[in-house]
This record gives structure tokens, C-alpha cells and sequence, in this order.
């Protein structure tokens, strides 16, 4: 018997209204006043609306970006054959210098990072291979969505410069009805 391996594609996609609205959207995070500053043995988040906000659909800078990621992730759905999806929580975090995010994972079937603010040497987030254990960059640069299961270790490791790393964070759920509409014998 040998071991399978589930493997999930995660690759960035550029989100296409990033530099028309990257400037807006900024503006609207760098002035939302209902924040945190999350700090700990481990982790060092600058400013998010995590606690306070996340579930609130009224936010100024949410309302910039609502309707292009919904169609950003209308398409994403295609290529895996997802009928709909839900955005379960959505946030922004802002990193400065010593800023950070230990290893964690997220519970839902998808997690979302949108780097919406990446200036010079800032860090991305880096991901754990399940099975070797090893600690891996996702190959993003500003503007970039990436989507992955929510399972995958991941972080955001110490920002060492002097700039300010914004990124936007959604847990996501989908609907696969369509999964069960294949009988035993059919592949999807």
C-alpha cells in the first residue's frame, strides 16, 4: 500500500483592480479607528480590525473592495469547480517594524491573503510543507491574491525594515453540491 498525497494548487493571481484601488483602499484602513494591536509572546500585528470588525460588512475600506473581489473570486472558483462561496470573515493587518504573525492555521476550507501594500524587502508569508516540515516564501509581490486550505501552516515573519506591510485576509467557505451530482462511476 502506498501513501497518497492530496496536492492543492496555490498559485498567485494578480487582482486585476489592485492598482486602481490600492490608493483608496489604504486611505480608508490607515483611517479606520475601531482597531487592535494584537501582541503576544509570538506575534506583533501593528494594526487589524480582527477582533472588533471582522464580521462587519459596513466598514469603509471593505466597501472599496467588496464588488471587484467578487468577481476576483467568481473566477478563482472555475478552475476547481466551486458553485458558491461564502466569505466567513474578512480583515486587514498591518505590519511594521518587528511586526509579526507566528505559525497558525485557520479553520474554514479556504484562507486568502491580498497583499495590498508590499514596499521594498518587506516579508511575505511563508508556508510549512506537511511533509518534509519545511518552511517555504509563497512566490507573491504586491497586488497578488493567494488562496490556499486553510490547514496549511503558514505566518507572516518578522518585517526587519522600516516600511509598512498592509495585507487583507478572508476566511472563505464553498458550496461542492455539484460534487455529489457525480455517481460512483464518473469522474467530475
Amino acid at each position: 500500500m502506498t501513501d497518497s498525497i492530496i496536492q492543492f494548487p496555490v498559485k498567485p493571481e494578480k487582482f486585476q483592480a489592485h492598482d486602481s484601488k490600492k490608493k483608496e483602499l489604504l486611505d480608508a484602513i490607515n483611517n479606520t479607528t475601531l482597531v487592535e494591536k494584537i501582541f503576544g509572546p509570538n506575534n506583533d500585528i501593528t494594526r487589524c480590525d480582527w477582533g472588533p470588525g471582522r464580521f462587519d460588512p459596513n466598514r469603509e475600506w471593505l466597501k472599496v473592495l467588496q464588488f471587484d473581489l467578487n468577481e476576483h473570486l467568481k473566477n478563482w472558483m472555475k478552475q476547481f469547480k466551486y458553485e458558491t462561496f461564502t466569505i466567513h470573515e474578512i480583515w486587514f493587518q498591518q505590519y511594521a517594524t518587528g511586526g509579526k504573525h507566528s505559525w497558525h492555521v485557520h479553520g474554514c476550507n479556504f484562507t486568502s491573503v491580498y497583499f495590498l501594500d508590499l514596499p521594498g524587502e518587506t516579508p511575505v508569508t511563508q508556508w510549512i510543507d506537511p511533509v518534509t516540515g519545511n518552511a517555504h516564501n509563497f512566490n507573491v509581490q504586491e497586488g497578488d491574491i493567494i488562496t490556499f486550505p486553510s490547514w496549511t501552516v503558514h505566518r507572516a515573519p518578522i518585517n526587519q525594515t522600516k516600511e509598512i506591510k498592509t495585507i487583507i485576509s478572508w476566511n472563505m467557505y464553498v458550496d461542492i453540491s455539484d460534487f455529489y451530482k457525480a455517481t460512483d462511476e464518473q469522474s467530475y
